[in-house]
């Protein structure tokens, strides 16, 4: 008995490593002739947060792992100040295979590749997407610049972005450093947001269409209207910390060993979810009235 339970597996992780087979074959585009080793990604298949560059280096096509060059372990510093640890997320790129000379992936090799990234979004099902770059940021929303955008949080297509910069231009410009290490701490922020935007959407699945049944579908992935909006920052934090604190005492009582990026969440949490989250809008309602009272919390801060 024990050896047939030790042989189920997570779905995700099915899906992804048969992904990561069809991957290793393809030959879609002229990238295949001159890789080494294709680079699918890694990480967490139950991951909350995934970040997404542009394509592989020359590190990534010698190991076929992505990001494990010098712009690599700074992306591990990064993700281990929240803190966090490299195998709570999962790291990806748009482009499987590495450009020849580094140069940037053309057109037709994105559009041939980029089905691949789509699945592994799809399977992952990620609350929050951190697009590294320029050229990662404008296959999601072309019409933003990297500098401008970098730790910022937005919705698009049903999905929460926030994008940075990528970390090899932290290593070469120590302005963008900074950069990169004041926008990653907002991810707590990107978190309640993407948290926000999946009750919205299974909120909204719950409301019948006249003369239509209630319907069955997975409110966590039903499709809705695509949204595209900026998060609110500054005081804001502050009382999401605040309605945090009001929401714990409801929220049902679950392994104090495991934290929310080593599991998939449970239907009781995700309700647990929703009171959290109308206490959060009730008390950001009441601090409208003494929004001059509020301070601005510290971006530099533990995630925790």
């Amino acid at each position: 008995m024990v050896a047939e339970e030790s042989k189920v597996e997570n779905p995700a992780s099915e899906q992804l490593a048969e992904l990561v087979a069809e991957v290793a074959g393809c030959h879609k585009c002229p990238l295949a002739a001159t890789r080494k080793k294709t680079v699918p990604g890694e990480g967490s298949p139950t991951a909350e947060i995934m970040f997404v560059g542009e394509g592989p280096g020359r590190d990534e096509d010698e190991t076929g792992r992505p990001f494990v060059g010098r712009a690599g372990k700074f992306l591990d510093e990064l993700i281990a100040s929240l803190p966090m640890r490299r195998e709570d997320v999962y790291i990806a790129n748009i482009v499987k295979c590495r450009p020849p000379k580094n140069r940037d992936p053309e057109r037709a090799e994105v559009d041939q590749c980029s089905d691949y990234l789509r699945q592994q979004i799809e399977i992952i099902d990620p609350l929050v997407i951190v697009p590294l770059g320029r050229h990662a940021l404008g296959w999601f929303m072309p019409e933003l610049r990297i500098t401008q955008s970098n730790g910022k949080i937005f919705r698009n297509d049903n999905r929460v972005l926030m994008p940075l910069l990528h970390p090899s231009s932290g290593l070469r410009n120590p302005e963008h450093k900074r950069m990169l290490q004041e926008g990653i701490h907002n991810l707590k922020d990107a978190i309640l947001e993407g948290i926000r935007l999946r009750n919205e959407i299974y909120e909204r699945s719950r409301i019948p269409i006249e003369g239509q049944h209630e319907p069955t579908q997975n409110p966590l992935t039903a499709d809705a209207e695509p949204e595209t909006s900026e998060a609110n920052s500054g005081s804001q934090s502050t009382v999401v910390e605040q309605a945090e604190a009001v929401a714990l005492a409801e929220t049902p009582p679950s392994d104090p060993t495991v934290n929310l990026f080593e599991r998939p969440q449970t239907q009781d949490e995700i309700q647990a979810e929703l009171k959290r989250q109308r206490a959060i809008e009730e008390a950001e309602e009441a601090a409208e009235d003494q929004a001059e009272k509020l301070v601005v919390d510290d971006r530099q801060a533990s995630f925790f």
